[in-house]
Order: structure tokens, then sequence, then C-alpha cells
């Protein structure tokens, strides 16, 4: 029954994964990032599927997760127009989240809550890494989420006091200028306030400071490997999502071991 259950939630990633696909795109279209398809191509159900880059309509078995990339060879069938490998990447990775989270949560509630958090959280993720913003509606509703997980927690102002600290630490880095950009957007204030909710202390210190190392040492591989400039600006929330996701799953682990080092 386990393993049964186990595929399910794994196939339920999938699709998720594949719906966070679109919506990244959709957001894109509402940050005016990406052009509009739709008012261009004539008898189009604006409730299905097209494509990101001719518009056509698409069918049923061009939608299948992962099946559909590797079938198609990573084209679109209609206009071949090569797929981002960033679509089954999503998928998979959202389908193994989805059973990460299976084993490591402990109520029904719970577990459909983190589906919840999981998604938002590969969106925000794959939306930053590409556009560089955290969207609001995604921080929002991440902020509510965890505020919801806190409901009869005896130690829930601790939740509190971390989150508004969190929040307030970044709001300073924000304020801080590097040549003439801001060392922190809004959303990352917004993200850090989350964080501090959802993770508490000290969850949210280890998740920071994996963000911070993390990110530091991607930064410098990148400009050695001359992909990036000193000048570009680097998104740091999926370092900070990174941060939380591994404070979640195994904090009181890294707790224990730094502990035994001492």
């Amino acid at each position: 029954m386990d393993l049964f259950l186990s595929i399910i939630i794994f196939i339920l990633g999938l699709a998720v994964g594949s719906f966070i696909n679109m919506v990244v795109y959709r957001t894109a279209i509402k940050y005016k990032l990406k052009k509009n398809l739709k008012s261009k191509v004539k008898n189009i159900n604006k409730n299905r599927s097209f494509c990101d880059w001719c518009g056509k309509q698409l069918r049923w078995y061009e939608n299948v997760p992962v099946l559909s990339w590797i079938m198609q060879r990573g084209r679109s069938r209609c206009c071949s127009t090569p797929l981002p490998r960033e679509y089954p990447i999503v998928e998979i990775s959202t389908g193994v989240l989805f059973l990460l989270s299976y084993q490591l949560s402990v109520t029904s509630y719970q577990f459909i809550l983190n589906l919840l958090i999981i998604s938002l959280l590969v969106f925000s993720l794959v939306f930053d890494l590409k556009y560089m913003i955290l969207p609001d509606g995604a921080n929002y509703c991440l902020i509510i989420l965890a505020l919801i997980l806190l409901v009869g927690k005896e130690n829930y102002w601790t939740y509190l006091l971390t989150g508004i600290s969190s929040g307030l630490f970044f709001l300073i880095l924000n304020r801080i200028k590097i040549r003439g950009l801001e060392a922190m957007g809004m959303g990352d204030v917004k993200y850090a306030l989350f964080m501090g909710l959802f993770l508490g202390f000290p969850g949210t210190i280890i998740a920071g400071y994996l963000a911070f190392v993390v990110g530091a040492l991607v930064s410098v591989i990148l400009l050695v490997l001359k992909k990036v400039k000193r000048t570009d600006p680097i998104p740091f929330g999926p370092f900070l999502i990174l941060g939380t996701g591994v404070a979640r799953a195994w904090g009181e682990k890294i707790i224990n071991m730094v502990n035994l080092i001492r």
C-alpha cells in the first residue's frame, strides 16, 4: 500500500510540476516579461494549454509530464521549437519533493499544507532564476500557509518573533546599495518573513547561513567561468529557498552535528 501511495504521490508531483511550468509562463506575461500569444491567435480555447512559441492548441498527449518532452525529443510538435530542459527537471524535482514531504510529514493535514508550500517554493525558485523576481502573490500565499501551520503550536510566539526579525534583517539589507543596486529585493524581504514563520529559530539561522555561503560559492564559480560579470546581479531567492528546504528537512540533524563537533 505504501509503494502504491508513493507512486501516486510522485505522479501527482509530476502533474503539479507541469502546472508550475505553465504558471511561470503566464505569470511572466502578467509581469510583461513575455508576449501574450493569445491575443494573436484566433479560435483558441483560453482554458487549455497552447504552444508558448506559435500559440497552437496542444493536444492531451503533448501535455503528459516528462514523457511528452522525451517522446518529442525536446521539441515542440507543432513548430519544432526546442523545449526548455527545465520542463522535465521541474516536473521530476516536484515529484521527488512530494515524496520527501510524504516521508517527513506527521499528519495528513501537515502533508497537504507542505505540498502547497513545496509547489509555491518550486514556482518561486524557477521564476526568480528566469526573471530575477520573487512574485508577491507566491510570497503572500507562503506567509499565510506558514501562519496556518502555527495554529495550535505552544511556542508559536517564537516563530512570530523569528519571522519579524528575519524580515527586518533583510529589510535593512534592502536599504543597502551596491553599485547603485539594492543588495536585496523586496521579494527577498517578504520571503524572509515567511522563512522565519516557517522555520522558527534556529532553523532560520541555518537556512540563511546556507543561502549566503552557497550563494557566495556559486557567484565565485560563475565569475571564474566568466558566465557573469562583476556588475551582473544574481538572484538570491533560489539560495534562500534551497536553505529553507535543507533546514526544514535536516535542520535538527545539522544542529546535532554542530553540537557534537563542539
